[in-house]
């Protein structure tokens, strides 16, 4: 049984608001994250009669109607991911769906296999459960016992069998599949599971035709549409009847901080502007778990860096509460784990996603003067007010008004500027939440680090999302930012992309060797530039093609779009990013590839590239045919 957090109530017995803030405390960055954690909230949940915070899992019909017992349907099951995906939720619901005892999901029974008879239009058959694979298998260096060993070789052959009798349902975290599979006997016949294994795993497939497998990688989950469900789950809860009924405590009345988070939280646009981050996330290929979600959340509204754990309990939201100091526990600044000490923020992946925006730390000069000058200033007093005074949760910070009064007020030298500037980012993150999309005088994602942000979901994301081509602007911005990484010139051409070499046909920083060009448009020939969704990787790619045959694909990651886009409009191609400025000369690489298949290096003339003022591309014939 785990240690449960203090309620620290003045009554002898819990009010069901405590019991509600301590209960959802276990969600929260406290006390131990291990492999026991869906035990230990079972075993909170049961100590504060509240029922778990569940909402369906983004594969749960996907799985329920791959195993179907009673229609015949019945298929062999791995399911794996990161930590916190919910491989050992799906699997102790699978097991009561299949006719399982529910001692798993109430803590009683926490072994790493057992095994359940289910009835088939066609007999009996066994559904074999390994519920962690890490923990039935041996620690590394260790032999495999015969029984356990037998039972994986069974598995292995049940995928193959043309018509099985046994099944499986296999849970392990995506790291730990593969390795522990390399554990085996070199001559087991379980083995051959392996390549089939790591072929499902970069492939992004959930099974081959040959195969009795359902191979579910619960990593590709959507960070948004998982988002979007755990906010609608966690503000559907009828326990939030505390602000009503309890509401002459301090803790659940007006000045706590968990009543303004609330209603930070239940606001439309502060949940748009989360989901915006978190499919911004996936469009930079970092996953965040459900568990990590549901943490954000949860120290979104009790995070405080005074309390216990930097999390609030009910007699800390009271303190707050009757001494005003309901700023220090702003949802604005726990979403990024400011209320957390950076060795313990930089242990959860949600947070080192999320800060890898660098909110707070960004800014123009038209954003910081609508901050600092805005209340005094009458050419932004009315947006101040419109923006930033109307918000009524943290509207008024007595703490930064006085920092911001000193710094103003404060001589020429001001030698000590760092508390005004420490709550300076905390107002630019209430800032970016406070903004809309939809005026570009205050662009929001001009306080983040990648400032095409904005363009890349309304131009690129959007409108793949329902089937439509990106925007042309969005595309002549990045074949504008491609001509000036491939050639090492300022081109300004932005309908044409031109591949181009060294002397020495490399891929020379410099390449004025002009070898042909690709119009946006699509060409007579299938040659053209494009943007299209992969369903495998889930992600936009960029495709050059040369003809109908020679393509090559670049998967278009929020950060590599951000450096393009940067470079199309004047920066130098190292100052944003070596790594993504490495990836695309690498897909120059490949396209130039491609274009040295298609014409084998013939070439009937040789041509120099020059840029005009106008930044034109001039063409100069050096030679005639080799």
């Amino acid at each position: 049984m785990p240690d449960l957090p203090a309620l620290t109530s003045p009554a002898e017995d819990p009010t069901p608001g405590e019991r509600w803030v301590s209960f959802l405390r276990g969600y929260g960055p406290v006390g131990r994250r291990d492999g026991m954690y869906a035990e230990t909230i079972r075993d909170l949940a049961d100590s504060y009669r509240i029922e778990p915070l569940r909402f369906p899992h983004p594969f749960e019909e996907q799985i329920y109607h791959a195993l179907r017992p009673a229609e015949g349907v019945l298929t062999n099951l791995i399911l794996t991911g990161t930590a916190g995906d919910g491989k050992t939720t799906l699997c102790n619901e699978l097991w009561e769906r299949l006719g399982g005892d529910d001692s798993r999901r109430r803590g009683r029974n926490r072994k790493s296999y057992a095994s359940l008879p289910v009835e088939t239009p066609s007999g009996e058959r066994l559904v074999h459960f390994i519920f962690e694979f890490s923990g039935f298998a041996p620690d590394q260096g260790q032999e495999w016992p015969e029984e356990k060993h037998d039972l994986v070789k069974r598995f292995a052959a049940s995928i193959i069998d043309p018509d099985p009798t046994e099944f499986f349902v296999v849970a392990a975290n995506d790291g730990k599949l593969v390795n522990e599979w390399d554990g085996l006997p070199a001559g087991s016949s379980a083995r051959r599971l392996n390549s089939i294994i790591e072929e499902l795993l970069s492939s992004g497939h959930s099974g081959r035709a040959d195969l009795h497998l359902l191979f579910l990688n619960l990593s590709r989950m959507s960070t948004k549409s998982t988002l979007k469900a755990a906010i609608k789950c966690l503000l559907g809860r009828s326990e939030w009847s505390c602000f009503e009924t309890e509401g002459d405590d301090p803790a659940f009345g007006p000045a706590s901080p968990l009543w303004k988070n609330h209603k930070l939280l239940s606001d439309p646009a502060i949940q748009r502007r989360l989901e915006s981050l978190a499919e911004l996330c996936d469009a930079n290929g970092f996953h965040v778990s459900i568990r990590e979600i549901l943490l954000l959340l949860v120290n979104g509204m009790l995070g405080h860096e005074p309390s216990g754990d930097n999390v609030m309990r009910p007699m800390d939201l009271r303190t707050v509460a009757e001494e005003g100091r309901f700023y220090e526990a702003s949802l604005y600044q726990n979403v990024f784990g400011a209320n957390l000490k950076e060795q313990r923020r930089e242990q959860f992946a949600v947070f080192n996603y999320l800060n890898g925006f660098r909110i707070g730390f960004e800014t123009s000069n038209i954003h910081d003067a609508l901050v600092v000058f805005g209340p005094d200033d009458q050419d932004l007093s009315a947006d101040h007010g419109r923006i930033l005074a109307a918000d009524d949760q943290f509207g008024y910070n007595p703490y930064f008004e006085a920092r911001r009064t000193a710094y103003l007020n404060a001589d020429e030298d001001r030698t000590d500027t760092s508390p005004f500037l420490d709550a300076l980012v905390s107002e630019r993150r209430r800032l970016f939440f406070r903004l809309s999309d939809d005026d570009p005088r205050f662009d929001p994602w001009k306080l983040t680090v990648f400032e095409a942000a904005g363009i890349f979901q309304k131009e690129v994301l959007w409108p793949l999302a329902v089937e439509k081509p990106v925007e042309m602007r969005a595309l002549s911005l990045l074949v504008q930012g491609l001509n000036r990484v491939w050639t090492g010139m300022l081109i300004g051409e932005a309908e044409t992309l031109y591949l181009s070499a060294g002397l020495d046909f490399s891929s020379a920083r410099v390449s004025d060797l002009y070898l042909n060009e690709v119009p946006i448009q699509g060409g007579l020939y299938g040659n053209e530039i494009t943007v299209r969704y992969d369903p495998d990787l889930e992600l936009p790619v960029l495709r050059v093609a040369i003809d109908e045959n020679h393509y090559v694909d670049f998967t278009l990651l929020l950060r590599r779009f951000e450096f393009l886009i940067r470079v199309a409009k004047g920066a130098l191609p190292s100052s944003f990013s070596k790594e993504c400025y490495e990836d695309v000369i690498a897909f120059k690489t490949k396209v130039l590839s491609q274009y040295f298949q298609l014409t084998k290096r013939r070439a009937t003339q040789i041509n120099i590239m020059s840029i005009g003022d106008d930044g034109v591309v001039n063409k100069r014939r050096l030679g005639v045919a080799l």
